[in-house]
């Protein structure tokens, strides 16, 4: 397989796999909302850039016809932990329709050798152990519950018309070019503002995956493929769990920071997430996938590309 085509390009996740694809070689081509800064003029190569949106099934299709992919990366996503009433049709728009907006086109392309998925540990019910792909599930807000069809949608393309399907399900990610409401990137631009951030009481305890490893472990499914089940499913996290307020510490540390840290400040949403770690033994076992970057390389390097980014006026 040598051409990708990656929805969501322009994300966090995206542009560090759209990086990591044309440094491995391959041909990758891009969806782009219109009004979205698009990979156009970037230093990568190998990059076709196409303007459209996954609601939109016309649009995949014309980029499907042009570009013949082997393989799809599908990372556009709708997120909000708690959701607001007005954002129901879109998040439904999004993940729901637009997913299967682009299984069909994928299904229709004659090219396509493989759909790779991008789903969420939120889809699990809580538990005090390593979660595994069987594990219970238990939809922790609205965005998990569109995830979930989702992943049924994959299902269901794969049985039907076999095409060949792969969904990670990722623990909370982490890294350069983050979100900037996420918990790691917000402490570090108060710390850089000297602003004290306001926290939960950071007894949460979450599976933080560098970006890195991430993007990786995309790169190991369209390397390991071909499977022998249609539609695979495998977590992607560290294993290792770490409290909210041990990451927010070491933030502090690594800027040597005096400012005051708000703990207690914010009151812990309805739906909290007390605590996950991924079992990742069926990613190390069939793609031969292994995390490789600690939390204090991580929060080095996220800490400084936010200090950089801070420095240069965002």
């Amino acid at each position: 397989m040598k051409k990708v085509f990656v929805t969501g390009a322009t994300g966090f996740i995206g542009r560090h796999l759209v990086q990591l694809l044309a440094d491995e070689g391959y041909s990758v081509g891009v969806l782009v909302r219109s009004h979205h800064p698009s990979t156009k003029g970037s230093s990568v190569e190998n990059i076709t850039s196409f303007t459209g949106d996954i609601r939109n099934y016309e649009d995949l299709k014309t980029a499907f016809s042009t570009f013949k992919p082997d393989a799809v990366i599908h990372l556009v996503t709708y997120y909000a932990v708690m959701h607001q009433t007005d954002e129901i049709g879109v998040m439904l728009d999004t993940n729901v329709k637009g997913t299967i907006n682009l299984l069909e086109a994928a299904k229709e392309s004659g090219t396509v050798q493989l759909f790779i998925n991008t789903s969420t540990s939120a889809v699990y019910e809580q538990k005090k152990q390593p979660l595994t792909e069987e594990d219970a599930i238990k939809p922790q807000n609205l965005y998990a519950v569109t995830k979930l069809q989702a992943e049924e949608a994959c299902s269901f393309y794969a049985d039907a018309y076999h095409l060949p399907s792969v969904t990670l399900r990722l623990f909370p990610p982490y890294g350069p070019g983050d979100k900037e409401r996420r918990v790691i990137p917000y402490v570090i631009g108060c710390l850089l503002k000297k602003t004290p951030p306001n926290l939960t009481t950071g007894k949460q305890e979450w599976d933080f995956v560098y970006v890195s490893d991430i993007v990786s472990a995309f790169l190991a499914v369209i390397k390991s493929c071909p499977f022998k089940e249609n539609h695979l499913i495998i977590n992607i996290g560290t294993g290792e769990p770490l409290s909210v307020r041990f990451v927010v510490e070491k933030i502090k540390k690594n800027l040597s920071s005096d400012t005051d840290l708000l703990w207690g400040s914010v009151e812990h949403r309805m739906n909290e997430v007390w605590y996950n770690s991924a079992d990742i033994s069926k990613a190390q076992r069939i793609l031969q996938w292994f995390p490789q970057t600690g939390i204090d390389e991580g929060i080095k390097k996220t800490v400084a590309w936010f200090r950089d980014y801070y420095e240069k006026g965002s």
